[in-house]
Formats: C-alpha cells, sequence, structure tokens
C-alpha cells in the first residue's frame, strides 16, 4: 500500500493520472452527445447526461441552453415542454404518467402534460408530476415533489413531506 502512495505522489505517475481521468471525461461528454442528439433529434443546444433515462423523447420539445444532469428520468408518455435556460439538476424526476385510483384493480395508466417555463432551476431529486406548469424563473429545492402548478418567480422547497412555497420572488 505504501509503494502505491508513493508511485501516485510520483510527478509523471500523478499528471499520467489527471490525463487519463481528463481523456475519461472528455469521452464520456462526447458519448453523452451524441447518445442524447441521436435520440432527440433537437436544434437547440441542449446538454444531456448519458445516464438520464428518456422516455418517449418524440413527445419532448427543448429550448435553447437547457441542462439536464446526470441519473434523470424525463417519462413523456404525454407533452414535456421544457423552455430556455432551464437547469434539471442530478437525479430529477419528471413524469407525465401515473395511474388511475380511481378504477378497479388493474389501474389504468394517465398521463397529463408538463410545462416547465424559461429560467427555471430544478434541485437534485426533485419529482414534477403530470398535470403541472412551472412557471418562469422559479427555483425548486432539492427533494421536493411538485404536484401542483407553480406562479412564476417563486421558490418551493420541501420540509418534512411536504412541499410549500416559501417565497415569491419580483423581479
Amino acid at each position: 500500500m505504501r509503494i502505491v502512495i508513493l508511485m501516485a505522489a510520483n510527478f509523471p505517475v500523478k499528471n499520467m493520472t489527471l490525463f487519463i481521468l481528463w481523456l475519461f471525461g472528455l469521452i464520456s461528454r462526447v458519448v453523452s452527445n451524441l447518445k442524447f442528439y441521436a435520440m432527440n433529434p433537437v436544434k437547440q443546444r441542449v446538454i444531456c447526461h448519458w445516464s438520464t433515462e428518456i422516455k418517449y423523447p418524440y413527445n419532448i420539445t427543448y429550448g435553447k441552453g437547457v441542462i439536464i444532469g446526470p441519473k434523470c428520468t424525463l417519462g413523456a408518455r404525454s407533452k414535456i415542454s421544457i423552455g430556455s435556460n432551464v437547469r434539471i439538476s442530478k437525479g430529477v424526476i419528471i413524469e407525465t404518467a401515473g395511474l388511475d385510483f380511481s378504477n378497479n384493480l388493474p389501474y389504468s395508466h394517465v398521463s397529463k402534460e408538463i410545462i416547465i417555463n424559461d429560467n427555471v432551476w430544478l434541485g437534485a431529486n426533485t419529482i414534477v408530476l403530470g398535470g403541472v406548469t412551472i412557471g418562469e424563473g422559479c427555483i425548486i429545492g432539492s427533494g421536493a415533489i411538485v404536484s401542483k402548478s407553480v406562479s412564476k418567480h417563486s421558490i418551493i422547497v420541501s420540509a418534512k413531506n411536504r412541499t410549500m412555497q416559501i417565497q415569491n420572488i419580483n423581479p
């Protein structure tokens, strides 16, 4: 173990390791973009991590400057509209479909459109459910479950399993 530590501290070994990590990061970004653009023929500049799961990609529209982080899920059984300059952090789930509990087993699927307007930030592990419209300039805090529409320039956080609007920002 001591030899490995001494080798890692060695200047050529350290630099070679950093170069290899940089190269793998670059390859990962290129593959990620190729996968996204193969599935989504969009003309805008969109960055999407390769680990993002996209269901029904033809039902999703993107604005300019959208960034989708790793391990996200975009389930677009109904239409998902994502505005410009939207940031979707790690682990976010945007799902238009759900189960209709008003009928008997087996429950049928229902889906509703989701609209995310311009300049929205969805924090890590946020869940956005069908039928929701998120207004322009909103910040949705990490772990929030958004099941109702949000007015523009709002900050939404989740505390003790309850989602609440804590502030409305007027620009």
